[in-house]
């Protein structure tokens, strides 16, 4: 087989991907990976963000995003994936991958149960592998009159973490439970726009210590029924992170939503 560049087969991944969902149905904007839908059944929507810049700056990077839904009008299910790669004189210096499932078992308009597994790498981050398995307890406020939800969830999970070796380091595990906690902020502005703000606090509570926070931030304007554009913020802080790696990464993004 005839070798290609990381890039080009993300290209041509993306490219694929369009055309497989170009005669699917639409859906309303996401609330920032954990919304719930209005469309019953299943449904999703796929994203991509690229950057290319030659000559004095030489860089390249993609990222991939896709969603899966499941709702019966109350319970919802969703699969979230999302792979990032990206170059830079030649030399790779993003490569990172998460793919998240959720169950949310909805109670009452406000109360649910929520039950979770992730998976992902960062070789920058020396994450060679984090897998997590959790739930919690999630309480929701709606104000209709002035377009604004808040939702807000404590829980608990089980990480297990392979970290890899540096010259002067071994590779470790680093299992432990952690506390989750979170809240979601959606304000729709108008019919075609929007912004989700969703902040996580995870604490170390047995086996590891110190904490992580996370803040995803994203603003969405809606071009027509099935295309959106949106801009999006990624801080994300380790307490304590293996030797050599920065304790806080930040990413914004800017790039196009299709939903079928």
């Amino acid at each position: 087989m005839k070798w290609q560049h990381p890039i080009s087969r993300c290209l041509q991944a993306a490219f694929l991907f369009g055309l497989g969902i170009g005669n699917a149905q639409a859906i309303v904007n996401i609330e920032n990976l954990r919304a719930q839908p209005t469309r019953l059944g299943w449904s999703g929507n796929t994203d991509v963000s690229l950057e290319w810049r030659s000559g004095n700056s030489d860089r390249q990077n993609v990222r991939l995003g896709a969603r899966l839904d499941w709702f019966d009008g109350e319970d919802n299910f969703f699969t979230v994936l999302s792979y990032d790669y990206g170059e830079s004189l030649g030399e790779t210096n993003t490569d990172n991958m998460v793919v998240h499932s959720r169950y949310i078992d909805a109670h009452t308009r406000v109360f649910a149960t929520e039950y979770f597994a992730q998976v992902e790498q960062n070789e920058f981050r020396r994450l060679e592998s984090r897998s997590l398995l959790g739930g919690g307890l999630r309480y929701s406020i709606e104000n209709d009159e002035k377009d604004i939800k808040n939702a807000f969830a404590a829980g608990l999970f089980y990480s297990m973490e392979r970290i890899n070796p540096t010259a002067s380091d071994v590779q470790r595990d680093e299992d432990g439970i952690y506390g989750n906690f979170y809240w979601v902020f959606n304000y729709k502005i108008n019919e075609r726009s929007s912004l989700v703000n969703t902040l996580y606090y995870q604490p170390a509570l047995s086996g590891v210590s110190g904490f992580r926070a996370l803040d995803l931030f994203a603003f969405n304007v809606q071009i027509d029924g099935r295309l959106s554009l949106r801009v999006s913020a990624t801080v994300e802080h380790d307490s304590e992170p293996p030797e050599g790696v920065e304790d806080t990464d930040i990413a914004v993004l800017t790039g196009l939503s299709y939903e079928f």
